[in-house]
């Protein structure tokens, strides 16, 4: 164990999931990561309970994290390149720096879970419940937002891309009424829905845009779709 700390621990103790069956996997993984597939095992960690992980650093890349439970587990600086975590339990769960690119992140229930600068572009997030979730300084542009929930979240400092059709993140009546997106900047298309709870207020356009301006974001821009 003491080599896969040195190995995959950047930022604080590693610590496997409280399931025994789950940690056995963990650790396997690690044992199998560690020595370039010589043992151990690849992770298939679909459904698994995962609560009480604290894995900072561990690649994460192409698994199956279908409906998994990581809440309140600690990812911080994980690399999930195309992984799959649709409908997963994460909240409370921390993502802080880390890489989600091309990941699936699809019907996922997070409220408070923190992606504070990590990297998510062009993530998917399709009628994902992430209310009071935190995404300050994160990258998400090229990811799309169909109808997730975003209500009282912290994406201050967000960037949403560039000017390219490829690079904007596309958002379909997503939900970001009482977010903060104070120094957000960057590309957005598409619609979202800014009322409270059972209010809905879709805005689209220059409406969209100046509703941004209005909540500190002057520097959002809003394409067409």
């Amino acid at each position: 164990m003491t080599s896969e700390r040195m190995i995959f621990d950047n930022s604080g103790d590693v610590m496997l999931p409280v399931d025994p069956e789950a940690a056995r996997a963990v650790s396997s993984y690690m044992s199998w990561l560690g020595s370039s597939g010589k043992e151990g095992e690849e992770l298939s960690a679909s459904t698994m309970d995962l609560r009480g992980a604290r894995l900072p650093g561990l690649s994460m890349r192409y698994l199956y994290l279908i409906a998994a439970d990581l809440r309140g587990t600690v990812f911080d600086g994980c690399d999930f390149t195309k992984a799959e975590l649709r409908g997963a339990l994460i909240e409370g769960a921390r993502f802080v720096e880390a890489n989600f690119y091309k990941a699936d992140l699809s019907e996922c229930s997070g409220e408070g879970a923190d992606f504070t600068g990590a990297r998510l572009v062009g993530a998917e997030f399709y009628r994902s419940e992430l209310a009071g979730s935190v995404w300050s300084g994160a990258w998400i542009n090229a990811s799309w937002m169909h109808e997730t929930d975003l209500r009282g979240a912290d994406l201050r400092g967000v960037w949403f891309g560039p000017d390219d059709r490829a690079g904007r993140t596309k958002l379909a009546s997503a939900r970001i009424g009482g977010a903060d997106v104070r120094g957000a900047g960057g590309w957005v298309e598409g619609s979202a829905d800014v009322g409270p709870p059972g209010e809905p207020r879709v805005l689209v356009g220059d409406e969209l845009a100046a509703w941004f301006a209005e909540q500190g974001a002057p520097e959002v821009r809003v394409g067409n779709v």
